[in-house]
């Protein structure tokens, strides 16, 4: 087997271009169900999700009760595709490159499916080599981030020459129905927020700047879980709806991860770049992995401010690591859960450029 590192340079990311205060949401979503039989039920909870969310959209637009399916998908696709050439013209410059030098594109939207397809976008509007390797991603949704890395890591494997340019969009906000009206419908609507992250993987580290070294992954499938987490669409378009039995699902995958771990690293963790999903999740999370808060702060912090971002949420808080970064040689997990109900979970290491070895 090829023994090719892969590095993971820093995110260039295209966020949410409105900041909603979860209070309006909570008050709005209590207005609109004023003789719900569970509306105190509603505003405990609502309230448990203090802070803001980024939205790619105006509130009011976000809300409307009356956008169509076709309509829906039109404002997805109007919003996600400028973002995703941003974010990917970003990262591609802050690399030091050219589109012409990537090799490989991997992509993952469960909001943004289309035909032709993100990848093929990206492809003319950059524009990227008409032989790139394309490999396009529709249906990881929160798990979409975390394997986008192990596909790329994969990639250079078997080509360890060339240049992946990974990107991940969701529009989640996209997915508020006023029709939903379950209390996990209306816990969602507060929870979602928007993203578009674009990053360079190759098997060379920046030369000037901090980057990851991807050791290790894992991809991981709870047997049984179909049910927990699923997009359905209706005559309003689509919208994501979960059972009870998801809360269940850290302490199905926290033996298996917990074993993983246990069998790649001598050490314990240093940082962690957690997809958040909710807080309780969050929490169940930090339990399973024995970190304190400070390990979890920066996905905290991402949930807090701008929201559950699907799969490109990692990518915010590996941002946000980079604001305040580990020591070189440090240890951390990068994880993703999203619907199946799987995961992916790579073991990365905090490499520096500017890190000078001391003498003995």
């Amino acid at each position: 087997m090829n023994a090719t590192t892969a590095y993971l340079g820093r995110p260039a990311l295209a966020r949410g271009e409105h900041l909603i205060d979860t209070a309006r949401i909570r008050e709005d979503i209590l207005d609109r169900n004023a003789d719900h039989p569970r509306r105190a039920a509603i505003g405990k909870a609502l309230a448990n999700l203090p802070g803001t969310r980024r939205y790619a959209a105006p509130y009011e637009m976000v809300t409307a009760p009356d956008r169509p399916a076709a309509q829906r998908k039109t404002d997805v696709l109007a919003t996600l595709l400028p973002a995703a050439e941003k974010a990917a013209r970003q990262a591609i410059a802050e690399a030091g490159l050219s589109p012409g030098d990537i090799d490989c594109v991997i992509v993952s939207s469960a909001t943004g499916d289309m035909m032709p397809g993100l990848d093929v976008h990206l492809q003319q509007q950059l524009p990227l080599r008409p032989d790139v390797r394309r490999r396009p991603m529709t249906q990881l949704a929160c798990a979409g981030g975390a394997h986008v890395l192990i596909m790329a890591e994969e990639h250079l494997a078997r080509y360890p020459e060339d240049t992946v340019l990974v990107v991940v969009g969701e529009f989640l906000s996209s997915l508020y129905q006023d029709a939903r009206t379950a209390l996990e419908d209306q816990i969602y609507k507060a929870l979602w927020g928007d993203l578009t992250a674009a990053a360079i993987v190759s098997a060379r580290p920046h030369p000037a700047s901090p980057s990851l070294r991807i050791d290790r992954a894992l991809e991981y499938t709870i047997p049984g879980t179909l049910h927990r987490y699923r997009k359905e669409t209706d005559e309003r378009g689509d919208h994501f709806a979960s059972t009870r039995d998801s809360l269940k699902s850290v302490s199905d995958l926290a033996p298996v991860l917990l074993g993983w771990l246990d069998r790649n690293t001598d050490r314990p963790l240093d940082f962690g770049i957690l997809h958040p999903g909710g807080p309780a999740i969050l929490t169940r999370l930090g339990q399973a992995l024995g970190v304190d808060e400070a390990f979890l702060a920066h996905s905290r912090d991402v949930l807090a401010e701008e929201g559950n971002l699907g799969g490109p949420t990692i990518f915010s808080v590996l941002d946000r690591t980079h604001g305040t970064p580990p020591a070189h040689g440090d240890q951390g997990l990068i994880f993703g859960l999203g619907p199946g109900v799987t995961f992916g979970a790579l073991l990365v290491t905090w490499t520096d450029p500017a890190h000078r070895p001391t003498c003995s």
